[in-house]
């Protein structure tokens, strides 16, 4: 790490600077964004989490409120679709109490992603910055906060924001406990893992991604000794944050891994990838292509160049080595038969930072090498000019993918329009039916208008609920309406929704650069596609 005490103030003051930038810039479209998919479980959860610890602290029976029978009840609400542990639940919770009031219901929910995430572009800015200088630091940051798809999930009240925050600051903290005994870094690193463990069962993959680092780096006494005491303080964090590990911490552990284990009987859920429905599972390339095609051209750029740097000097670069062999561990885990794949990228959401960390690198790196071939009194304007070339690009892409950050295909396949012509997935969310998309609902349908909508009809009837639709409007599953509430995921077609999908002009639709991801269809306009006579 670096030893100038100035260099090393300016890396922190840039992480907090980065951090605080991305809080602002992102705020005011934190609820431009529409309510994912897995959202209206865990605002829900997040209510009940309210409410009994309301009661735990102010309740006239405090005892019972802490027994197996109510803690069970209020955090394993609806098991099946919110079967994660309730860290990030917690989150949620308590921003939504402290700052709800003022910034409203959803927003603040959603404050706690943002929060992760802000605390993240710092983390990845501090890092890099500590190990290879100022630029590589503000590289790196600026990495971090211009990868649409990464930004898109910091406005998503979900277990991914957190989760990557976690995972990275885990594994960072037992690397540089390793590398120089501070024991703070491993009681970070332990606390950290906790919370990973406290939000997704992902979390529990993480002592298995740091093998690989430790067999290229960590075969010391420090490192088997620290990895040891990283896992049991990391539990004892994870029990801690998690009421329901309190009463039968094994057992409950045990339900967790197998829930997880089981998602491919329980849940198969199905992605859209090169033209063709894939069940549970996809190729193996899958990761590595949605990778290359989901992030900004200029930061893989960097990223490349910072992984030949690192590859270069292995023996000498743990920190990039770190980065190596997580975004190895993740491409080998997602290529694996039996592995989840859908979703876009968000299960492998942890990795981007690491990618991030290795296109800081890849800046440092470039502007040495520009400094070298100039002269020295023109090094800020060299530092200024490459800097423009390849964070201008991303900043204005991720600027203009707003609110459809999830939407994002980079120019490798062409954007959107692109990525929809080779057959990949365009949305998968429902987070493309924004709020601005529902008020235009609500002028357009008549009074008491019959509205089915796809995937989900659940999602809209909590919309409903929550005041997002017209109270009037009747959200139902029987067919067939007088409206149908279309989203493009396109995995969940069933052959009707293709003929209406490519054939139907839609009353009203949110399109990304002519390509639609979402559309009100009248039935009657439905109705007059062709049959199909295999359709069932």
């Amino acid at each position: 790490m670096i030893d100038d005490r100035a260099a090393r103030r300016f890396v922190l003051w840039a992480g907090v600077v980065l951090g605080l930038l991305a809080f602002a810039w992102l705020f005011p479209g934190l609820d431009d964004v529409g309510i994912a998919w897995d959202e209206p479980y865990y605002f829900d959860s997040a209510r009940r989490i309210q409410d009994w610890a309301s009661q735990v602290v102010t309740g006239p029976d405090r005892a019972e409120q802490l027994s197996q029978e109510v803690v069970r009840e209020t955090l394993n609400w609806r098991r099946y679709w919110n079967p994660h542990p309730p860290a990030y639940k917690l989150a949620m919770a308590a921003t939504e109490a402290t700052f709800g009031r003022w910034t409203g219901e959803i927003v603040g929910f959603r404050l706690a992603p943002l929060g992760f995430f802000s605390l993240l572009v710092a983390c990845v800015t501090w890092l890099a910055g500590m190990t290879w200088g100022r630029a590589a630091g503000i590289g790196a940051g600026l990495s971090i906060l211009l990868m649409p798809r990464v930004v898109g999930h910091a406005h998503i009240g979900a277990t991914d924001t957190l989760t990557t925050l976690a995972w990275f600051v885990a594994s960072v903290g037992f690397v540089l406990y390793v590398l120089n005994g501070k024991r703070r870094f491993l009681a970070v690193g332990a606390a950290a893992l906790g919370v990973a463990l406290a939000t997704k069962f992902t979390g529990y993959l993480i002592p298995l991604a740091m093998l690989l680092w430790m067999i290229a780096y960590g075969r010391s006494r420090r490192a088997i000794a620290g990895a040891v005491l990283w896992g049991l303080g990391g539990l004892l964090v994870a029990w801690a944050l998690n009421p329901l590990m309190w009463h039968d911490p094994v057992a409950e552990t045990l339900r967790l891994v197998q829930d997880s284990l089981a998602r491919s009987e329980v849940i198969p859920i199905a992605t859209y990838y090169m033209g063709r429905v894939w069940g549970y599972e996809v190729p193996g390339h899958h990761v590595v292509v949605m990778t290359l095609i989901t992030v900004p051209l200029s930061i893989l750029v960097l990223s490349a160049w910072g992984t030949v740097v690192t590859a270069r000097h292995w023996e000498d670069r743990p920190v990039g080595g770190l980065c190596l062999t997580q975004i190895l561990f993740f491409v080998a885990l997602l290529a694996a038969p039996g592995s989840p794949n859908h979703d876009g990228v968000r299960l492998w959401l942890p990795m981007f930072p690491f990618l991030g960390v290795l296109a800081g690198r890849g800046f440092g790196s470039a502007l040495q090498v520009a400094r070298q071939r100039i002269p020295e009194n023109r090094a800020s304007v060299a530092a200024l000019l490459l800097g423009a070339v390849f964070f201008i690009p991303p900043y204005v892409q991720t600027a203009r993918a707003a609110p459809h950050y999830l939407a994002y295909y980079n120019e490798v396949i062409g954007g959107v329009q692109g990525a929809a012509n080779a057959g990949m997935e365009t949305t998968y969310w429902l987070e493309a039916v924004t709020p601005a998309f529902l008020e235009r609902i609500g002028e357009t349908l008549p009074a008491g208008a019959r509205l089915a909508a796809w995937p989900n009809v659940e999602n809209y009837q909590w919309l409903k609920h929550n005041g997002m639709l017209r109270d009037d409007i009747v959200v139902t599953e029987q067919m067939p309406p007088d409206y149908l509430l279309l989203v493009a995921r396109r995995a969940s077609f069933q052959p009707y929704h293709w003929r209406i999908y490519e054939n139907v002009r839609p009353e009203l639709a949110v399109e990304v650069r002519g390509v639609e991801l979402a559309g009100l269809y009248a039935w009657e306009a439905s109705e007059e596609v062709e049959p199909d006579p295999e359709d069932p």
